[in-house]
């Protein structure tokens, strides 16, 4: 059995592009011209202790704002002789931000500040080997709509239900469900019970997320991957396999199994595949 990464998540492309022009003469400088020069980085590096983990991290010192569809995003699938037995996410029509249709179809973008990547080794191991614990990929600020088709879902979605903080069941409590944080299918306002239609509903249910709070961003939407679970001292732990941690303002009141967030249009026409403004059910 091995894990694979399928349809890579290319809306991360051209996140660390960088358009500029920069001059210079190679020529010494006294001390007092060096204490008059001054200038920003555009790639920080850095690392530390967290646990018995050594994490690096690479900092990119840019502003991106991105309106993307994905028309399906799988990570962390599973294969035994060659047939997929689970994976650890599953959606289609993924988007990063929307175009608002009620304002002359203005596109308002998903925002990133100083984009990173980071990745963990053992700092215990006694051997010559570095052994790579995980990696992730993240940002220092993030704010933002994020829409999908949810099938499964690993990690954490900082959202309430019923204005009590979510928990992610792996099926109804009828169906034998567990609370998890790993190949989740329900939300639930309960952490020890998933009744569907009553404090629960299907992630299909789930289609729009407002990452951040308000026009405020926030500093833990992050994407990782990891041997096993992982603190990357950030205050939120991350599961084995892979991991999405999503913090967002979003809260819906479930009434029946029906109930949902909706969804915004993320494409300038209707092409009836999912993609077009869907009023959020209580």
């Amino acid at each position: 059995m091995k894990t694979i990464f399928s349809n890579t998540f290319l809306l991360l492309a051209g996140l660390f592009a960088v358009n500029h022009h920069a001059t210079a003469q190679l020529q010494p400088l006294d001390d007092e011209q060096m204490a008059q020069t001054v200038g920003q980085a555009y790639i920080e590096m850095d690392s530390r202790l967290v646990d018995d983990n050594k994490i690096s991290r690479i900092t990119f010192g840019q502003k991106v704002k991105i309106q993307a569809n994905a028309d399906s995003l799988t990570l962390g699938a599973d294969y035994d002789n060659g047939i997929n037995v689970g994976t650890d996410f599953n959606a289609s029509n993924f988007s990063l931000g929307y175009i608002d249709t009620t304002n002359n179809n203005t596109i308002v973008p998903f925002e990133f500040t100083n984009p990173y990547f980071e990745w963990a080794v053992d700092n215990t191991a006694t051997d010559s080997k570095n052994n790579m614990m995980g990696f992730r990929i993240g940002f220092e600020d993030a704010k933002g709509v994020l829409q999908g088709d949810f099938t499964n879902f690993s990690g954490n979605i900082g959202m309430q239900i019923n204005g009590a903080d979510a928990s992610l069941f792996t099926d109804t409590s009828a169906n034998g469900g567990v609370s998890s944080s790993q190949r989740a299918t329900y939300i639930s306002s309960n952490s020890s019970s998933c009744i569907d239609g009553d404090n629960c509903v299907s992630l299909a249910n789930i289609q729009s997320l407002a990452v951040g709070s308000g026009t405020t961003g926030t500093a833990d939407f992050f994407l990782s991957f990891q041997k096993n679970a992982l603190n990357w001292g950030s205050g939120q732990t991350a599961s084995k396999g892979f991991f999405m941690n999503v913090p967002t303002s979003t809260n819906l009141n479930v009434n029946n199994s029906a109930s949902s967030t909706g969804r915004l249009a993320t494409e300038f026409i209707d092409r009836g595949i999912g993609r077009w403004d869907v009023a959020p059910t209580n």
